[in-house]
């Protein structure tokens, strides 16, 4: 059965802030976080997902979609793709996503769709509609169970972001499946104790994007990119994440 799986809304840097500072133990430092950057693609959020035994289900960001109740074509064009894609171009490329798969878990690959005119105004309009791979969930679906002292992980199923460096090679291109690992990404440490000292940096990267997108220039189109996506994960695994855009 299809199930809708939510993408969350990505914040602004101060929401990070904000978050970071939340969590932080009282009269500690605040940490230290390495952010990989990743060029924000002005399209519209869609992802395929899967489980065994069930097939596969199309959604946008708001709603499951099929061909016949679509959202800006993503499903149509899809839909009679994501099998094979799933079983030759993902499953045999990661082993976390493998192992998860076949206990029966959900899989859900997020990205973006875009190209054609979909949007206007940026590099990548006019393009071949495309997907652009950005995160991918995994839900696991073992029942819930009261947590014990000898296995405290039974009380919630698991939920998590699987590390890009285990899918940043999962591609199509022959399908105008793409991954946004391809592309350029950027690096910054910041320093929440002084995050303000971090805004000038930010601030040039996105001002680099804005002035000519990376992935526009990647396919020979001169024009605007609209921002970066920030997310850390070493240490919180895929969870902290913010945007600045142009």
């Amino acid at each position: 059965m299809a199930t809708m799986i939510v993408y969350p809304e990505t914040g602004q840097f101060r929401q990070a802030i904000t978050d970071v500072t939340r969590n932080a133990c009282h009269n500690k430092q605040l940490p230290v976080f390495s952010f990989i950057g990743t060029v924000k693609l002005h399209g519209t959020n869609a992802a395929i997902g899967y489980r065994q035994g069930s097939g596969h289900w199309c959604q946008s960001r708001n709603r499951v979609i099929t061909p016949g109740e679509d959202n800006t074509g993503f499903a149509q064009s899809i839909d009679p793709l994501a099998d094979e894609f799933f079983t030759v171009h993902v499953l045999p490329h990661c082993s976390t996503i493998r192992e998860h798969y076949d206990r029966g878990d959900r899989i859900v690959i997020f990205g973006e769709w875009c190209g054609g005119d979909i949007q206007e105004n940026v590099a990548i309009c006019g393009l071949k509609t495309m997907f652009v791979i950005f995160k991918v969930k995994i839900v696991n679906q073992l029942p819930k169970a009261k947590a014990s002292v000898h296995d405290p992980e039974q009380k919630y199923p698991r939920t998590f972001w699987v590390d890009p460096t285990e899918w940043a090679d999962v591609k199509w291109h022959e399908r105008a499946i793409y991954n946004i690992y391809e592309f350029p990404i950027y690096t910054i440490e910041i320093n929440f104790n002084q995050p303000e000292c971090s805004q000038n940096t930010l601030t040039a990267i996105t001002e680099q994007v804005e002035r000519q997108c990376p992935v526009g220039a990647h396919f020979q189109r001169i024009g605007l990119g609209e921002g970066v996506v920030w997310t850390e994960w070493a240490e919180t695994t895929g969870n902290l994440t913010f945007k600045v855009k142009g």
